[in-house]
């Protein structure tokens, strides 16, 4: 059953998972190259810069958390990056493949993206706003 409750806490563990994936990879920015196998990033700066996003997310999803209803837009605007994400993945696997120790170290995270951009989606069509007029003010009634 689907509560303000319950998404609350979705959007309180959606900024965990973002600051926990952006805190661990800034912490191995460096040796993460080595440890999956694939050549090392000639500037990292790049890839800090994705992890900064990362972070604003997170602090996005707490700002969420808190009042979900009053931040809509902000929920539209997550749904959409995280499903973007998966969809750059795609895209980059189909038009030029990057190392598959790549691909199999983003996968898991990507999937998990995604899944929260499904639910941030189920949450916009559970609280959609419901509109102020009645069903029967809708239909002149002929006297």
């Amino acid at each position: 059953m689907e509560t303000d409750q319950r998404y609350k806490v979705l959007f309180y563990v959606g900024c965990a998972w973002n600051f926990v994936i952006a805190t661990t990879l800034f912490v191995l920015t460096g040796s993460l190259p080595a440890m999956i196998g694939i050549e090392a990033p000639r500037y990292p700066l790049f890839i800090h810069f994705n992890l900064i996003s990362i972070y604003c997310f997170g602090f996005m999803q707490w700002i969420i958390a808190r009042d979900p209803r009053g931040h809509r837009s902000f929920v539209k605007l997550l749904m959409w990056a995280k499903l973007s994400m998966g969809a750059a993945v795609l895209y980059s696997m189909v038009v030029d493949p990057p190392a598959w120790a790549l691909i199999g170290f983003l996968a898991p995270g990507i999937v998990v993206d995604v899944l929260f951009g499904l639910m941030f989606w189920r949450f916009l069509v559970y609280a959609r706003p419901q509109s102020p007029l009645k069903p029967e003010s809708l239909h002149p009634v002929a006297v």
